[in-house]
């Protein structure tokens, strides 16, 4: 067991840390009009098949492994796809290599084989690189993924894995455990305030010391994450490509 997983630790890869996007663009190459926009196209494609797609484009592989081998250990470390069904897809575009590849998990190898992805980089993709046209060759791609895995029988729940955990119910024990502590609180509170209040008025030096200073934002609390895992186990092909 030890040998095994000090076996995994060294082949382990540099893998760079889970997006927490649809689209991830560390290359500065996709306009901020395009990658919101396939970041919405992408959400709302979870949510209406499962799927999931993620975009992600950098400068370079990482030192100390191939595009393939990332891939490979990205679909499954990342947990691309939902549990159970493995119908994960990554596109990475890396621009200083000038290399590509779309990496598909299992439950997606029947309708985006290794030969349709093949077909969707190079012919689709290949020539708007060459181009520099980072834009179209990655909102023309990604419309050609949609549309190829848009057959599978998969069906959403309607939201994607991100608003499902955000929105999960809380459990009625955790919920008794927080109205406990808060209602040890707010006595604790009262008692205090009763006991500065008969303070005040006892002294001979009564005045109103007014409101708290004390300064309170508000804000906006909403997570900045757009995706999150569905638990996917590893990717089953794809296909990688240049230009």
């Amino acid at each position: 067991m030890l040998s095994t997983l000090f076996l995994t630790f060294l082949l382990a890869i540099p893998l760079p840390t889970k997006p927490a996007h649809y689209v991830t663009d560390n290359a500065g190459a996709l306009s901020g009009d395009t990658a919101a926009r396939l970041d919405q196209k992408l959400k709302a494609f979870e949510e209406r098949t499962s799927d999931q797609v993620l975009v992600y484009v950098d400068k370079k592989v990482p030192e100390g492994t191939t595009l393939e081998e990332m891939g490979a250990q990205a679909i499954h470390q990342w947990g691309v796809g939902q549990a159970k069904k493995d119908n994960g897809v990554i596109l990475f575009v890396f621009t200083d290599e000038h290399k590509m590849r779309i990496e598909v998990g299992y439950g997606l190898e029947g309708s985006l084989t290794d030969a349709k992805s093949k077909l969707i980089t190079s012919t689709i993709m290949k020539p708007r690189l060459q181009s520099g046209d980072y834009n179209g060759a990655v909102e023309h791609g990604v419309e050609a993924i949609l549309n190829t895995i848009g057959s599978e029988s998969y069906k959403g729940s309607g939201h994607s894995v991100a608003e499902a955990n955000t929105s999960a119910p809380i459990p009625q024990k955790t919920v008794l455990v927080f109205f406990f502590i808060g209602a040890f609180v707010l006595i604790l509170i009262m008692k205090s305030l009763r006991f500065r209040r008969q303070r005040a008025y006892s002294s001979s030096g009564f005045s109103d010391s007014g409101s708290s200073s004390s300064d309170f934002s508000s804000g906006d609390s909403s997570s900045s994450s757009d995706f999150d895992s569905g638990g996917g186990d590893g990717g089953g092909g794809g296909a990688s490509d240049s230009w």
